[in-house]
């Protein structure tokens, strides 16, 4: 191995590299497979493209298929909270493969889901060398369908038997282009690699910049018409209203034939350069992915966790003035904002799952534009859990909450429903991870073309779409989804979906970042409390919460023992968290497709206290919280509280009405709650609200603006309580302060 190479600034420096090794015979099956990786940096240096990745011939690779599925599914409706659950996520196998002049499937891999198949595939890496950067890691294709091996859910609609839904390469070489050092460095896991020498000699002849692209043969794709799409956004509205649903993101289909997906790539490459784009061609296999992502799923340093999401949206303007005002009208629009905070909670959640109680921190919460929209991003951090690795974070973030929805379940489960087909690679993940090293990182592919060839001829499919809310304008939402799908249908097909109304500002194709304007006395709050760098607060003692199973002896409590209920929700690890935190013992109880009886439960487990968790849907959707509920109001438990879904079983057993809130569905928003004679700012997630019928409860607290809806109960006997809001929300003020009150009785 030499030196790395010292070369001239050019940021693109490593797709021209690419542009000159493809068909070359460094490229050729001498070496390897043909098949070719680039984890493509571009835009201005940051911290998310400080390098660009160049995979050399892969000798290994690692593909999952659809099996074939001869169930018949009782047909579900999702939109209407009727999906089918399972108790774990589907079990998968993975085909092993080396390449001996063509690809030759050598061995099986079997695991129960993603994290433990993945994590078989160890005894395949070779040992690490000791550089910054290994080669012999895993990299390559995670398909948004992979989703049947990390939720527990039976998808309706699968891709047929046999199609592609992963492909990772043991990366046997790399090319590591170090934008800030302005050097190339070449590894490989492979003694006296013959490629490396190979590759260094081409550099030092020069790499010539590439020829400009052709420009596509203009081809208008198929696609659905907007007002199918809008409809779509009525339906999913509709959802949110019954309290299915927070938020769902749908994605809307552009199809046609394209000439050369490689010039296709370049193409958005340079007008639509993003930190995270990725190019994918396995000949073999037909397929090639082209992609200009901006967004972040997942990156692992050490015992570090980060994920970066994305949401809330707006074109760019036609001047920088014009560029200022709309991020303004972004941070100052209520529905944008509570789609960003309900993101943020529900990564927060995500990590929590896999993360130590009190390291979860959310930071550099910023709007990030590009050549035709802007964005609001925020990171959100935590240390992992001693028995958690890399691969198990994967598990728990993947697919990325942004181009799901909330709940995240329920919502995958709607969009199975809702799009009537399977994703394929749009929204899944390209990226690599080394369990080695403790390094990952992993994109999520928006912005991205999927292409198959048939008879010689490319095929291609672009998607793009947004989060859809109560407050969504159907025709708002379809422009959305267009001026998202513009980058990438310019670079196929020389075609515009948007309106004439989107623009790139002078000077603007390139990344720029900006800090979110304090346009409102809450978001400066909001802007306030972010942390700066991720050092783990002292925290009080915790212990690491506890995964109930009926096998579990657990002996009798020396502290505050929790039982919680998980009801399926994307924010129930952050109550979670927020009581371990609190110096509680928690033990984790399902919901749902849990069989047990409420006295069994408090019988083996001992809680001190229980709290019954939030979720989709209504509470007789859960009978084990509705169980409980009854309970206490008979006087039958400990201390016990109720948390939005929780708050509205207490209700319903005491006899009160849950019908539809009087003033629409609320998610997302940091509201003012009406406290026995104080106020507080609480974050709302309910499109439901209850009616009190009798005096069995006492309304505690209610909405400030108008004083009808039930914020909070107690039992007059009892300690016995429920709140409508979410305390353990990023956007509740003082919302431990609740929590901790409950934990002294």
């Amino acid at each position: 191995m030499k030196a790395p190479m010292v070369i001239s600034t050019r940021p693109d420096l490593s797709l021209d590299l690419l542009a000159k090794l493809r068909g070359s015979r460094f490229f050729s099956k001498r070496f390897g497979a043909p098949d070719e990786l680039l984890l493509h940096s571009g835009g201005p240096i940051s911290d998310l493209s400080k390098r660009s990745l160049v995979m050399g011939p892969a000798t290994m690779r690692f593909i999952v298929k659809q099996p074939l599925d001869d169930i018949q599914n009782t047909p579900k409706s999702p939109l209407k909270g009727d999906f089918d659950l399972q108790s774990n996520p589907a079990p998968m196998t993975i085909e092993i493969e080396t390449w001996e002049e063509c690809w030759k499937t050598v061995d099986y891999v079997r695991g129960n889901d993603l994290a433990d198949a993945l994590r078989k595939l160890k005894s395949y890496l070779p040992k690490a060398s000791g550089i910054e950067f290994q080669p012999g890691g895993l990299a390559g294709l995670l398909t948004y369908d992979m989703v049947q091996h990390t939720e527990p859910l039976i998808l309706q609609n699968k891709s047929d038997s046999d199609t592609i839904l992963m492909i990772l390469y043991r990366a046997d070489r790399w090319i590591v282009h170090d934008h800030e050092k302005s050097t190339i460095e070449i590894s490989s896991s492979i003694e006296d690699d013959e490629w490396v020498t190979g590759v260094y000699q081409q550099i030092e002849e020069g790499v010539p910049q590439r020829c400009k692209p052709p420009i596509p043969t203009s081809r208008n794709p198929y696609t659905e018409s907007d007002d199918e799409h809008a409809e779509k956004v009525r339906k999913t509205q509709s959802a949110i209203r019954e309290g299915v649903l927070y938020q769902l993101n749908y994605g809307r289909i552009w199809t046609e034939e394209i000439d050369n997906p490689w010039d296709v790539f370049q193409r958005l490459n340079r007008d639509n350069p993003a930190p995270l784009s990725a190019w994918l061609h396995s000949p073999d296999l037909r397929l090639a992915i082209a992609s200009s992502s901006p967004e972040l799923l997942l990156r692992q340093n050490g015992n570090i966790i980060s994920t970066r999401p994305i949401k809330g949206t707006r074109p760019r303007g036609d001047d920088s003035e014009h560029d200022a005002n709309l991020r303004g009208e972004l941070v100052g629009s209520r529905k944008e904002i509570s789609e960003h905070l309900m993101l943020v909670d529900l990564e927060r959640n995500d990590l929590s799952r896999i993360c130590k109680p009190g390291s979860i921190q959310w930071k550099r919460w910023r709007i990030e534009s590009y050549p035709h929209v802007q964005h609001m991003v925020s990171e959100i951090s935590g240390e992992l859990c001693k028995n958690m690795d890399g691969f198990d974070a994967l598990q728990s973030v993947f697919p990325g909450g942004s181009i799901t929805g909330c709940p995240k379940t329920a919502t995958i489960a709607a969009i199975d429903a809702l799009e009537g087909k399977p994703r394929r690679a749009w929204t899944g993940s390209i990226g690599y991870i080394d369990p080695r090293t403790h390094q990952s990182q992993w994109n999520i592919l928006i912005r991205t073309m999927e292409a198959h060839q048939s008879h010689g001829l490319w095929h291609a499919t672009v998607q793009a779409g947004g989060g859809l809310v109560i407050g969504s304008e159907p025709f708002n939402e379809v422009e959305e989804a267009k001026w998202k799908a513009q980058a990438i249908c310019k670079a196929a097909w020389d075609y515009s979906p948007a309106s004439d109304t989107i623009h790139s500002p002078r000077g603007s194709n390139s990344v720029s970042i900006h800090p979110i304007p304090p346009v409102t006395t809450s978001i400066q709050r909001l802007i306030e409390s972010q942390c700066t760098d991720l050092v783990p607060p002292a925290t009080p003692r915790t212990t690491d919460p506890i995964r109930w199973h009926e096998d579990l002896v657990l002996p009798n409590p020396t502290t505050s023992r929790v039982l919680f209920v998980d009801n399926l929700d994307s924010f129930s690890w952050n109550i979670v968290h927020a009581l371990a935190t609190l110096e509680a013992e928690v033990v984790i109880v399902p919901g749902r497709l849990n069989s047990s009886d409420y006295e069994q439960l408090i019988d083996n487990i001992k809680p001190t206290h229980i709290v019954l968790g939030p979720g989709p849907g209504r509470p007789e959707q859960a009978p084990l919280t509705m169980q409980f509920a009854y309970a206490a109001l008979a006087g039958k438990t400990p201390p016990l509280m109720g948390i939005c879904l929780g708050h509205q079983a207490l209700g319903l057993a005491a006899g009160w009405i849950l019908s539809r809130s009087m003033y629409g569905a609320v998610h997302g928003v940091p509201d003012s709650i009406q406290s026995e004679g104080s106020l507080q700012i609480m974050t709302r997630y309910h499109s439901l609200s209850l009616t009190p019928t009798n005096d069995e409860l006492i309304v505690t607290a209610t909405d400030s603006a108008t004083n009808n809806l039930v914020m909070a109960i107690k039992h007059p006997e009892w300690p016995v309580s429920g709140v409508q809001y979410h305390p353990e929300s990023a956007g509740s003020v003082g919302g431990s302060s609740i929590l901790a009150e409950f934990l002294s009785q």
